[in-house]
């Protein structure tokens, strides 16, 4: 796989999410009570949600080389980690008061979000307005 595209793709997405993660949380400035929380939660679920991304992504090139028994054993590794922290970041959240469990499923859903968005940007007639996803 090309190194650079994976590289770009990973680098959209992070950013998309870091953005999608910016407006949630201005969103919870204005309608939320707990503010604190959700300024922690969101920004965490975030953070968390694109380590996994980069983490899936760089498994996935891995397993693209490997034979087909062994990329089948590290994806569902892979995928049990990458849940594992899931469910750790989220019953931390339970606990700890401070931080809102809400606003960290927000911020996990922030890279699935910044998916969806940059493949509707990406579409021919709108990425010639997006002179940021032109190469």
């Amino acid at each position: 796989m090309n190194e650079g595209l994976s590289a770009d793709i990973r680098k959209y997405v992070s950013i998309a999410a870091v953005v999608i993660g910016a407006v949630i949380c201005l969103v919870c400035l204005i309608f939320v009570k707990n503010k604190i929380g959700m300024l922690i939660g969101v920004p965490v679920g975030t953070l968390v949600a694109i380590i996994n991304f980069n983490i899936m992504a760089l498994a996935g090139e891995k397993a693209i080389e490997m034979t087909p028994s062994k990329a089948r054993t590290k994806m569902t590794t892979n995928y049990i980690i990458r849940y594992a922290i899931y469910i750790v970041v989220l019953v931390a959240a339970i606990k700890l008061p401070l931080i809102s469990p809400i606003g960290v499923v927000l911020g996990f859903l922030t890279s699935i979000v910044a998916l969806y968005l940059i493949q509707v940007l990406n579409k021919p007639g709108i990425r010639e307005k997006f002179k940021f996803l032109n190469r």
